[in-house]
């Protein structure tokens, strides 16, 4: 289902479990035109309290013969909406063109403010300060996006484009610092971070996102500091000039996971350490043993890797028969786990 039809499903009663705030329905996208030139703020226009005030249900804002995705700043005061679609030519989502819009509302003054158009706006944000950001997906199917953010008054302070899929992004309470995040892409851009100092109109960094991809990010503006809160694991820094300082706090949260899917991983990356003990290598074991009765015993493709995990500890504790026994259960399940010529050899050193 595409996204102008799932907001058609939503606004009559139906399907609306299919639109969420930063929703993720789309296709590869393709370069456009820089943000610059296609977004056109309009003067403020004063809404009529009485007859033209918009309607905000859950995550939809509309206002008159407009309807879009909305995000509100956290004073309450601004709301910014957006529509990836044409609603004049029935279409939505991924297209070849045909601009969608956004607008700023002020609900204190109670008019919109701000009306522009891009090719696709996505993923937008705003700020106490009523400075917000958007997420251009662009036209086409090609791997790009753009990714802008604007003063109150609709003009542009900071646009960027490049050559990956925009997925995440965020702007900071009061508008001093904005970023995001691609997907992964064969170019330099792709599956990177990207934090934005506003007030300079500048990229602070461009790093690998080593904590992964978060549900969302938060930015302390005292700080600079950028923390990625991931789902079932927890919340993790990024200091002010990128490096990753969390790291060993989300290695033990994966290790501690009741999910395999994080657990079986990092159990590897204990494996692959270059100190590694009998100590740990009997975690690994536990760890795996875990992970195998929450689950991973029902997929063949999770339960080859823990055998071969198991099978790497016991090789390292010189249980070696153990280890040709998890090796060849894994290899039943999976001949093209990595682990056959290591099998050979343990099986003819143990004669």
């Amino acid at each position: 289902m595409g996204w102008f039809d799932a907001l058609k499903n939503l606004l009559s009663g139906n399907g609306a479990g299919d639109v969420r705030p930063g929703s993720q329905i789309r296709a590869n996208v393709s370069t456009s035109a820089p943000v610059s030139a296609v977004v056109a703020a309009a003067e403020p226009k004063r809404v009529d309290a009485e007859t033209n005030s918009p309607v905000m249900d859950n995550h939809i804002f509309r206002l008159g013969d407009y309807v879009g995705i909305h995000s509100s700043s956290p004073n309450g005061r601004w709301v910014l909406s957006w529509s990836d679609s044409v609603p004049a030519m029935g279409i939505g989502g991924h297209r070849e063109s045909g601009n969608g819009s956004y607008l700023l509302y002020d609900a204190e003054a109670g008019q919109v403010v701000v009306r522009g158009e891009m090719p696709r706006p996505n993923g937008g944000h705003v700020a106490d300060s009523g400075h917000f950001s958007l997420e251009d997906w662009h036209f086409g199917s090609a791997l790009s996006g753009t990714f802008s953010v604007f003063e109150p008054n609709g003009q542009i302070l900071f646009a960027k484009d490049v050559t990956a899929n925009v997925m995440n992004s965020e702007i900071s309470r009061n508008g001093l610092f904005a970023l995001f995040q691609t997907a992964n892409s064969p170019t330099e851009d792709g599956r990177k971070l990207f934090l934005i100092d506003v007030s300079k109109r500048a990229i602070r960094y461009a790093i690998d996102p080593l904590a992964g991809w978060p549900e969302r990010y938060s930015i302390d503006e005292d700080t600079a500091q950028v923390t990625a809160h991931l789902k079932d694991l927890g919340s993790f820094r990024y200091d002010s000039e990128g490096a990753f300082i969390d790291a060993a706090k989300l290695a033990q949260a994966k290790l501690s996971s009741p999910r395999y899917e994080f657990a079986i991983p990092a159990a590897e990356a204990l494996l692959k350490s270059p100190d590694l003990t009998a100590e740990t290598a009997r975690q690994v074991l536990d760890i795996v043993k875990r992970a195998r009765e929450r689950g991973a015993d029902q997929i063949d493709a999770w339960n080859a890797k823990s055998l071969k995990l198991q099978g790497l500890a016991y090789e390292a504790l010189g249980e070696l028969h153990k280890a040709v026994k998890a090796f060849d259960e894994a290899l039943a399940l999976d001949p093209k786990i990595g682990v056959k010529r290591k099998r050979d050899a343990l099986f003819k050193k143990l004669g």
